[in-house]
């Protein structure tokens, strides 16, 4: 099982990773962070109105009904505080607090994160990164 990054299931949605979609399929069951849900469900608010807005949001819920959604846990929170004191300290950027909770949930479950945005995930220890482009 791999967590899955908001790159990762924004491509399969789109059709632009049929083969890779297909793979992970293959896999069995993937998750994804509780804040990824979000951050889907915030793209299609922005994106769409109306109708189509409703559309999306049925074809979002399809979509997530194909992953386990972990949850912000206390586990994961502590995490997260943890990897920002982290990056603070070695002087790293802090690009995304989404990214954050992503890194801490793949780090509690002792998931690898499955990522376009290698750059992101692999400055944080504890956490192993798969690459979604070579995948």
């Amino acid at each position: 099982m791999k967590l899955c990054d908001t790159s990762v299931l924004v491509d399969v949605d789109r059709g632009v990773a049929d083969g890779r979609a297909r793979r992970l399929d293959d896999e069995g069951r993937h998750a994804i962070s509780a804040v990824t849900v979000t951050a889907l469900r915030l793209g299609v608010n922005k994106r769409y109105e109306g109708d189509r807005r409703r559309d999306a949001i049925d074809d979002l819920d399809r979509l997530l009904a194909r992953v386990d959604v972990v949850d912000v846990t206390r586990s994961v929170a502590t995490a997260a505080g943890d990897i920002i004191a982290q990056l603070r300290r070695d002087g790293q950027p802090l690009h995304d607090l989404h990214d954050v909770y992503v890194a801490a949930t793949a780090r509690t479950e002792q998931l690898p994160v499955l990522t376009a945005n290698v750059d992101h995930f692999e400055r944080i220890d504890g956490v192993e990164v798969t690459d979604w482009e070579s995948y």
